[in-house]
């Protein structure tokens, strides 16, 4: 095993890279003043996995955080978390939490359990997979009338559609990237994202955002007001959101978070054909 280290910028995602594992992750954070890191792990000349580590200070303490990785080429998985650290050009605390559960140390989070939509199944299929109650809700929406439009987000146009879900957070009680990561995020890829909006008359009902990293994306942010959810449209937003992405070659959707989601956010997402993944716990080590 050889290890390379390297820098986002040079270094391109393999496939089903999650968010935090994806260049354009490191390009938003350093907007922020934050370097990232990459070791490339090798077999024999051929690149067999990535991992993006983020740099960050707490005060005195120096941390390098791998999250979500390493991510591989293959099937085959190896604990490299050792052989990472050993070979880094700096002496860091490591917090870890890889997808693989590969991490060891003092562990200082639970296990997170995740939603993702499998997009590889063709539509029908999907679509089947889909609760009953929330596929009637789907049909109520599609019955309704109402205008679809996909496209990349675009700041600051979009800024006051953004701001409505930010309002929206403090209004519910839940947290979420601040907007700067999503002008960030922008700025450094302008196509690497998917709005989608759902309206009536031409008035916004309800709109979802989506980030797109190598073959996966991640849902960011999404609002509907009262009349959307009459007419179900968040519904109809993930459903044609994921459509989209799938006729663009991407294979699956992260919805975020099962475990501390709302009783009815969590439902939603089990009706989309979800399915839960539980990533390991974050550990401490030197």
């Amino acid at each position: 095993m050889d290890i390379r280290w390297t820098t986002p910028d040079v270094s391109p995602a393999l496939p089903g890279t999650p968010m935090q594992q994806h260049p354009t992750y490191a390009r938003s954070l350093a907007a922020f003043g934050r370097e990232s890191v990459v070791a490339e792990i090798y077999d024999r000349g051929t690149r067999i996995a990535r991992a993006q580590i983020a740099l960050r200070e707490f005060g005195p303490i120096r941390l390098a955080w791998l999250a979500r990785g390493p991510v591989w080429a293959g099937a085959i998985r190896a604990n490299c978390l050792t052989e990472i650290k050993r070979t880094a050009p700096w002496r860091r605390v490591w917090a870890a939490s890889t997808d693989d559960n590969k991490s060891r140390g003092l562990r200082i989070s639970h296990p997170v359990q995740m939603a993702e939509i499998d997009l590889r199944p063709d539509a029908t299929t999907r679509r089947a997979a889909l609760h009953g109650k929330w596929r009637n809700r789907l049909c109520h929406a599609e019955g309704a009338g109402l205008t679809l439009i996909a496209r990349p987000c675009c700041l600051p146009r979009d800024g006051p559609l953004l701001m409505r879900e930010v309002a929206q957070r403090k209004a519910r009680g839940y947290a979420g990237l601040p907007p700067d990561f999503t002008a960030a995020w922008i700025a450094a890829d302008p196509s690497g994202t998917l709005l989608i909006e759902a309206r009536q008359g031409g008035e916004v009902l309800a709109f979802m955002l989506f980030l797109r990293h190598a073959d996966r994306a991640t849902y960011h942010a999404g609002w509907t007001g009262a009349l959307g959810r009459a007419l179900s449209a968040h519904n109809l937003t993930l459903w044609h959101g994921c459509e989209a992405l799938a006729q663009s070659g991407v294979t699956g959707v992260d919805l975020g978070r099962m475990d501390s989601a709302p009783p009815g956010l969590a439902r939603f997402k089990r009706g989309a054909g979800a399915d839960i993944v539980t990533l390991t716990a974050t550990h401490l080590s030197v």
